[in-house]
């Protein structure tokens, strides 16, 4: 038993096996980590009734057994808890007025925490009570027989009073960091730190372009001190410089990135996040959920109209390719006429058919689609802007698009477009390298209004282009005249779809664009329409996320309301294929907590799926990184997969929802994942959505975004009971909402108490249960 020091953390369980005598081998990998191999063990059954812990069967005849056999586990149950809270237990319910006892009970812990969880001595060290050297030197004589390899973790730790101050700092409590998270500008900031055997500290906080120092001061226990407000939004770092008599060290951040760490030389320090204190982000937003579109592969209607959108591209000179039937696969590979593939293959969506999958939307607890690209272009996916002034004729019209916001806003929905903005595609009224267009573009040797907004190397065939591909020409985004034409113009592009009904933006490799440029799209955008969302395409870290040679400031209130949330779903995946544990997804969502602007963390879109990466089904089915293998390989591996495979995934699938419908944030489903969709990367991602009968999974994620909305504005907790089990609670004006997640294949039990709160139970095998 054991709780953190606000007596708002417990963890309990009243059977476990304590393991005793035998030996034990050290093995030693390429990478320096220590492996325990014991060998001969034996273990005792102890069951906990009335506080006290008691043998299922006669104490071996040992000195001490006694004693050594009931704290040892609730040593055991103590180290599940000290690793689910954090490292953050300073009190320890079942250590009694006995010294011997209290020794017995720290060494076994000690053990337990570094073989069973593999945490270093140096991070357990500072959290292990404080007694008389003679204490843990009278437990260690008899530790050798009852449990050697807890005797000689105690000698290493007996080693470590001699000669290292203990130090504590935890960034999710209030003792030791205030304000909670990221920090406004202009706000103070409080950091202390509990030790033992320190002379003198020191803060050391830095950044790109930043270095302070500031002295500490003492406190009953330990040392304090307040930052005054920082002007800029930026992103930070600290650490703590501590002194003994005779030594020096470094307070830095342990892997986690939540806990201390005591080093002897200066290492990588704890983030903290800066962020404009103006900063906020559209209160509808927040409160969503969000459905991604692609629009060629969602909703048909309309058939003559489609057709007359393909004759249009083919009478430009293009070569678009009608499938016959939505059965049919995506095309994968190059025609014969062709040197490489081409997307240009259409099933022909169309935007006035999605007006008929409105009410399923809404009865999914849908209030926010997500369109890719709707605007005229060569390729199904759009990202090859030909013209941003309409609709792609095989979509419908601008007149289609219009009547769809409005059909969508009487369902409670509102619609975001897709913004293609650092570059366009070659075959373009701006570029127009094919010459398919009737007006000179960039390309032409006669002067187009186009020919500043590109640049040549060598003219005509030598340009800048996207990532090398050269159907995609980018664009010089400080050129006046393009800033005029799609961003900052009366009747400039981002302008013109919000009059239209669009209520905001998705930006597309929203990193590549300039932080001044996106900064005056969210400008543009707010003055157009006040509550527009603007979301960033962003693959890592939005914080900390650096490119060409410049950290980006576009999530500290400079540019994006949210980003997309691709992190969060390699997280869950890594965790759902056991790549990692429930102890490293609850400091990962731990992190996103405490290190974004909060009114971008309630803003994030929490993906499990998009048209970039492979479905969420097939993913879990493979439990492999898709993305490693070609396009035929992945083909090969999708064929292989077997019926006990999605079984699995169908399981699996289910606990991704639960957890990423409990985040804060906005949950987004890519179309037809609620209905068992499959596919491997692009383009099998993007086959037509044909409706099936999963009407449970549909009601499962109905009933888990009524429970988002109800609970959007209330506060989260994340933790893990074991290396299977993740725990989210949601708690605040609401009421409380417990989610809990057991990804084991066999049953778990669970306890949490927290914020006054206590909830404990079983949960089944590869279940999610919510409370």
């Amino acid at each position: 038993m054991c709780r953190e020091e606000s007596g708002e953390w417990n963890c309990l369980t009243d059977r476990v096996d304590v393991f005793y005598g035998g030996c034990y081998r050290e093995e030693w990998d390429e990478n320096y980590r220590l492996t325990i191999e014991y060998v001969n063990r034996e273990h005792l059954t102890m069951l906990l009734r009335d506080g006290q812990w008691f043998s299922e069967s006669k104490y071996p005849d040992l000195p001490l057994a006694e004693y050594f056999f009931p704290q040892a586990a609730s040593a055991t149950v103590a180290a599940q808890s000290f690793v689910a809270s954090g490292l953050t237990v300073t009190e320890y319910a079942a250590i009694r007025s006995n010294y011997v006892e209290k020794a017995f009970f720290c060494a076994e812990l000690m053990r337990i925490l570094m073989d069973d969880y593999g945490l270093p001595m140096e991070l357990i060290y500072p959290y292990i009570p404080e007694l008389p050297e003679e204490d843990y030197s009278k437990a260690c004589d008899h530790l050798f027989k009852l449990q050697p390899r807890t005797a000689h973790v105690l000698k290493l730790f007996l080693q470590l009073l001699h000669s290292v101050p203990a130090v504590r700092h935890d960034i999710r409590l209030q003792t030791f960091r205030t304000p909670f998270g990221a920090l406004k500008t202009e706000e103070e900031l409080k950091l202390s730190l509990e030790c033992r055997h320190v002379e003198k500290a020191e803060l050391e906080l830095y950044g790109d372009e930043f270095f302070e120092e500031y002295e500490m001061g003492r406190t009953d226990s330990g040392f304090a001190v307040t930052v005054p407000g920082i002007s800029t939004p930026t992103a930070l770092w600290y650490r703590f410089r501590i002194e003994t008599s005779d030594s020096l060290f470094w307070l830095c951040a342990a892997p986690d990135g939540l806990h201390g760490w005591l080093r002897r030389d200066a290492l990588q320090g704890f983030r903290l996040t800066v962020y404009d204190q103006s900063f906020q982000t559209p209160a509808w937003f927040q409160n969503g959920v969000m459905y991604q579109i692609f629009p060629d592969r969602f909703a048909f209607s309309n058939r003559e109209k489609m057709l007359e959108g393909i004759a249009y591209h083919l009478r430009l000179g293009q070569c678009p390719e009608l499938h016959a039937s939505l059965m049919e696969e995506p095309k994968s590979q190059p025609r014969d006429f062709e040197e490489s593939y081409s997307p240009d293959d259409f099933y022909g969506g169309r935007l006035e058919a999605i007006k008929e999958t409105l009410p399923y939307l809404q009865h999914l607890g849908i209030n926010c689609i997500y369109l890719n690209p709707i605007v005229e272009a060569r390729s199904n996916h759009r990202y090859d802007t030909s013209d941003y002034t309409h609709v792609d004729p095989i979509l419908g019209s601008n007149e289609d698009f219009t009547s769809l916001c409005s059909a969508a806003e009487t369902f409670g929905i509102r619609i975001l477009c897709d913004g293609v903005f650092s570059h366009t595609g070659a075959d373009s009224i701006y570029f127009n390298r094919d010459g398919h267009y009737p007006g000179p573009g960039a390309c032409q040797e006669e002067p187009s209004p186009y020919d500043s907004w590109y640049d040549f190397r060598h003219f005509p065939d030598d340009y800048r282009c996207w990532w090398g591909f050269r159907d995609l020409p980018e664009v010089e985004e400080h050129d006046p005249g393009w800033q005029d034409y799609v961003v900052t113009g009366e009747h400039s592009i981002v302008k013109q779809w919000l009059r239209l009904g669009a209520a905001g933006w998705r930006l597309d490799v929203a990193d590549e664009l300039p932080d001044d440029v996106l900064h005056l799209i969210r400008k543009a955008a707010k003055e157009e329409k006040a509550d527009a969302v603007i979301l960033g395409e962003v693959w890592e870290d939005a914080v900390l996320k650096e490119s060409y040679g410049n950290r980006r400031k576009y999530a500290l209130g400079f540019s994006l309301d949210s980003v997309m949330n691709y992190p969060f779903r390699v997280a869950v995946l890594d965790f759902l294929l056991e790549r990692s544990n429930a102890f490293q997804l609850s400091d990962f969502l731990s992190s996103q907590q405490l290190h974004y602007p909060q009114p971008l963390y309630r803003s994030l879109m929490n993906l499990l799926g998009s048209h970039d990466v492979e479905r969420l089904r097939t993913a879990l089915a493979s439990g492999m990184r898709l993305k490693d293998f070609t396009r035929e390989e992945q083909q090969i591996i999708e064929a292989g997969l077997t019926e006990a495979d999605y079984l699995r995934a169908d399981r699996l699938r289910r606990l991704a929802f639960a957890i990423q419908f409990a985040v804060p944030g906005v949950p987004s489903i890519y179309y037809g994942d609620e209905q068992r969709m499959t596919g491997t990367n692009d383009p099998f991602n993007r086959k037509p959505f044909v409706q099936c009968s999963v009407t449970e999974d549909v009601d499962y994620l109905a009933s888990l975004a009524a429970l988002h909305r109800k609970y959007a504005e209330d506060k989260v907790f994340f933790a893990a009971s074991d290396q299977d089990v993740l725990m989210i609670l949601r708690y605040g004006r609401a009421g409380n909402w417990l989610t809990v997640v057991n990804r084991a294949e066999e049953v778990r039990s669970f306890h949490l108490e927290y914020a006054g709160l206590n909830y404990q139970g079983t949960v089944q095998a590869q279940m999610a249960k919510i409370i």
